[in-house]
Parts: C-alpha cells; structure tokens; sequence
C-alpha cells in the first residue's frame, strides 16, 4: 500500500471511530503493562481503534515471518502513536498538518509552532509520555523512532523488527 493511500485510509476510518469491542480491549490489557496502559488510555477512539489494528497487524507479520510474538513488540505497536493525544487536532486539523508537512518537508515541519508542531513531532513527545510513565524501553525507542527509519539502529530493537513494525502500521519499507 502506497503511503497516500494508508494515510487516505486513516482519514476516512478516522470520520467515524467505534468503540472498541471486547476482544480488541482484552488484546490490549492483555500486551501492556499498567504503566503503558495509562498512556494508551489518553489516545481518542479512532487512534485506538488504529492502535489495535497495527498491533493486530504486528502479530500477523510475526507469524508470517516466523517470529515468536514477544511481547515488547506488541507494546511498542500499540504505543507508537501515544504522542497524539498531545494535540488538539481533529481529523481535518491532522489532514492539513500531515499535508502541510509532505510539503514543508520533515525539518521545516518539525519547527511548526503549535497544534501542528505537536502533530508533527508526536513520535517524540510519545516518547516522552512513555518514557515518563515507566514504559519498556523498546516501546519508548519504537514511538521516538517510527517515523525515521535512520534512527532505527539505535534503537536496540533488531532491524527486522523495525520492519515488521513500519509494515504492521501500513508504512512503506524503507529498503
């Protein structure tokens, strides 16, 4: 799937978010720990509903690449996006800063004041939400690294994991 695509298919999944169902919500208090638990609770219904679904994903890849599903991993999918909690944005808002950041280009977009410099810089004020709470450290590595596959590497977790990671989430693989 091309990257406009996902992103087409995130805004519209995004118009109407349901409530999680039972077996979503017991997947989930199932792979986090209370700590991260508190950080994945702040995410709005359509950002869980897409966190579920890339944790979902993750465990899919997993199996088919014939990894063992570890836990951490789970975590750091479930986790990834937890910086969005820390805008204000709606699912317009967040069209036009992804928008205007494609255009600006990542270090410009990184330099936005306000709402949209926090949508855009979500990966690293996850990170710090997650890092503050007590999160595994894979998953406060993944939220500050999923959106850069040159940090990838420093992130202790293995790179075939950060594959899995960016293909569970509907991203394009850098290689």
């Amino acid at each position: 799937m091309t990257r406009a695509a996902h992103l087409v298919r995130r805004f519209v999944a995004s118009l109407r978010p349901r409530p999680l169902d039972a077996p979503a919500l017991a997947f989930v208090l199932n792979a986090l720990r209370s700590e991260e638990l508190g950080c994945w609770e702040r995410l709005g219904p359509a950002d869980r509903t897409e966190s579920v679904a890339t944790g979902r994903a993750l465990v899919a890849e997993l199996d088919g690449a014939g990894e063992a599903t570890d836990s951490r991993w789970v975590a750091a999918a479930l986790l990834h996006d937890v910086g969005k909690a820390e805008t204000t944005l709606g699912v317009i808002g967040r069209s036009l800063a992804t928008a205007a950041a494609a255009v600006a280009g990542p270090r410009r977009a990184r330099a936005f004041p306000g709402a949209f410099g926090r949508y855009v810089n979500h990966d690293e004020l996850g990170a710090q939400r997650l890092r503050a709470a007590g999160a595994r450290p894979e998953a406060v590595s993944w939220a500050a690294a999923h959106h850069r596959p040159a940090r990838w590497d420093a992130t202790g977790i293995p790179r075939s994991i950060c594959l899995l990671l960016a293909a569970a989430d509907g991203e394009p693989s850098p290689e």
